[in-house]
């Protein structure tokens, strides 16, 4: 039986000593708590404006810019979301700096978007209710008539 190989104690105590335990901190929770008690009052924390996203009022309209001009590239679902995500804080939100360029956008994506949209289902209905036989040939899908 080879001795070496055999840690003794005190061999053990120097290698713990080399590498110490890591220390281990607690965070305590500093939001204030709702305490229901019959003498004092109910206080509740009131979240911040922004306190969907912690992004800047000018970042928001950044995106709010972007997303109006994407609509004119044919895609007006992004007028929807346009008007959809930022409709809050252009209407219903306290007033800030940036407000009434957010109220335009927001207004313009959505007059946009019922613009196409009633576009697009007027064509549709049109399309679907007017069509003959010449029209058939717009599509790529020709019925047979067979079963």
């Amino acid at each position: 039986m080879d001795v070496s190989s055999n840690p003794t104690t005190s061999q053990a105590n120097e290698t713990e000593s080399q590498y110490p335990e890591p220390e281990v901190r607690v965070r305590q929770n500093l939001q204030p708590h709702n305490v229901h008690d019959e003498n004092q009052t109910v206080h509740r924390h009131r979240p911040p404006l922004n306190w969907r996203t912690a992004m800047k009022m000018d970042e928001k309209l950044n995106i709010c810019r972007i997303y109006y001009i994407a609509g004119f590239f044919l895609l007006p679902i992004f007028w929807l979301v346009n008007f959809v995500w930022h409709y809050n804080d252009a209407f219903l939100a306290e007033p800030f700096e940036e407000q009434p360029q957010f109220k335009r956008y927001v207004l313009r994506s959505g007059i946009g978007f019922i613009f196409w949209s009633v576009l697009i289902i007027g064509w549709v209905f049109y399309f679907q209710t007017q069509r003959s036989y010449n029209w058939d040939y717009i599509t790529f899908n020709f019925p047979t008539g067979s079963a």
